[in-house]
Order: C-alpha cells, then structure tokens, then sequence
C-alpha cells in the first residue's frame, strides 16, 4: 500500500474514492465533480495534506483535511475518512490517520477536531486510540415555528458577531462563518438593549421561510417563549434545519423540550496536539 497526497491524483479518481467509500454510510455523501470542489473550497481542504490510500494501482481509501488559523492558534479538521467497502479491515484508515497526525505535527496545528455519527462506533474507537476525546454530541434538528410574539432583532454582518461579549467563536467546523460565507446573522436584545442571542443562518434555494441555522446562542436568561420568537423572526414563521447544534447549549435544550425532530446525532471530537 502507498500513501498519496489528494493533490497528485486526478479528481476523478478522488471523487470516486470518496463516494465508493461512503457508499454504505449511515446518511448519503455521494458526490459530483462540481459538489465536491465547491466542498473543497468552502471547508477549507488542503488537496496538499489531505492523503489517500493507493493498493494495486487503485485509491482504496481517502482523508481530507482543512486548515484554519484563529487568533495565532492553528486548527485542523479532519473533512472525511472512507475506505472503499471492499478493502476494509486492512488497517487502512489507521494508516491514514498516523499519516495524518505527522501533517498535523510538521504544521504547528494545535488543536485538531471531527465530528462522527453517533453509531459509527468503530471509527470512534479509532479515533480514540488516536487521542480523540469526545467533548459533545452534535444534533440536526428539523422544525416548524408558527409566529410567536416579538422580540428585538437587528440584522448584522456575519464577521460582526465575534464583536459580541456573548459571542462563543468555539462551533463546529461546517458551523464557521468562514465556511458559510453567503449566511446572515441576527442578534436578539432584551427590553435593556443587552444582547441575549444571536443567530447565524442562510435561506435553502428560493424558499423564504426555510432556513439552515448554523450558530444559535441564547443566554441563560431567556425563556422558551422568547426562544420561539427569536426563531420565528429568523425564519418568518416557518420551517428551520439546525447544522450540528452542540447539545450543550440552551438552544438545543429548548429544542429537546419542545420535541423537535432529530435528524441525525454526531459526535463532536477533539484532540489537542500540544501538551
């Protein structure tokens, strides 16, 4: 077997490995040419250290991975391990892995993070023999919200969020600002005028009153009646997808309560690479 990185081998043969390798996944990735080059650049994939695995002539299995420096510190995220169905069990997402920590190492990063589906438990222990710690559980919540009441709501440049005291800038990878660079973003006030939510958010195609919602964040102060509002001024009255929301947050325990619909669980993984 020999290591490769994604930036020698043709995208077709990329692409093809990827979907072969998630063909049996618990939810579909399947991929085209146009799909996963915008994939690439959204997420920051580095086609220079990202690798795949070559046997016989042939890609049997493939890790990408994005770079991202915040604040001096350099972060990582690991955008996807497959290996092709028929060439598991040979140790080749653990190859893949060592590669990988070594780019990790050589390249200063100091924290690297994935997420992964919460039944996917052979690849959690794997991740773990590597120094992965879970640190949440990420949910996709699916919902409807009637208008409810009002609240105060100012419309913001996404980049001015980090301006807020209340701001948590830590969310998953897919979740940054810097890959959804198309969204808005809202910031909710109490009677007092102080910030007490803030949200980060794009319509789906041409439909008004459907949203993605990538970062929500309430204070503890907030009640569910204005937790509704706040959602209901974001989505008009209508229905929202909620991109890996950690389960931590007073936003997604009001979502728990009010029963909304899981779509999908992950874990949230962690590994610092500096003692």
């Amino acid at each position: 077997m020999k290591i490769k990185t994604v930036d020698s081998c043709s995208l077709v043969d990329v692409m093809t490995v990827w979907n072969e390798g998630f063909s049996d996944y618990f939810v579909p990735v399947n991929m085209d040419i146009e799909s996963f080059l915008n994939r690439m650049e959204k997420e920051d994939i580095d086609a220079f250290s990202s690798f795949v695995v070559e046997e016989d002539g042939e890609l049997q299995g493939i890790l990408l991975n994005a770079f991202y420096e915040n604040n001096g510190e350099m972060l990582t995220w690991n955008g996807g391990t497959a290996v092709h169905p028929n060439a598991r069990r040979k140790g080749i997402g653990r190859l893949l892995l060592q590669r990988t920590i070594e780019e990790y190492q050589a390249r200063g990063v100091e924290r690297a993070s994935l997420e992964a589906i919460k039944e996917n438990t052979g690849a959690i222990r794997l991740y773990e023999e590597f120094g992965y710690k879970i640190i949440d559980e990420l949910i996709s919540f699916k919902g409807h919200v009637d208008k409810k009441g009002t609240i105060d709501v100012e419309f913001i440049q996404p980049e001015s969020l980090s301006n807020l005291a209340i701001y948590k800038g830590d969310v998953p990878w897919q979740c940054r600002i810097e890959s959804n660079i198309s969204a808005q973003a809202a910031v909710f006030y109490d009677q007092s005028q102080n910030p007490i939510g803030y949200a980060l958010f794009k319509q789906i195609g041409d439909e008004a009153k459907k949203i993605n919602i990538f970062q929500l964040e309430i204070t503890n102060s907030v009640t569910q009646d204005e937790f509704l509002a706040m959602l209901s001024s974001i989505t008009d009255g209508g229905s929202f997808n909620t991109v890996n929301m950690p389960s931590s947050s007073n936003a997604a325990k009001y979502l728990l309560e009010l029963k909304t619909d899981e779509v999908i669980r992950q874990v949230w993984m962690v590994k610092n690479m500096v003692e």
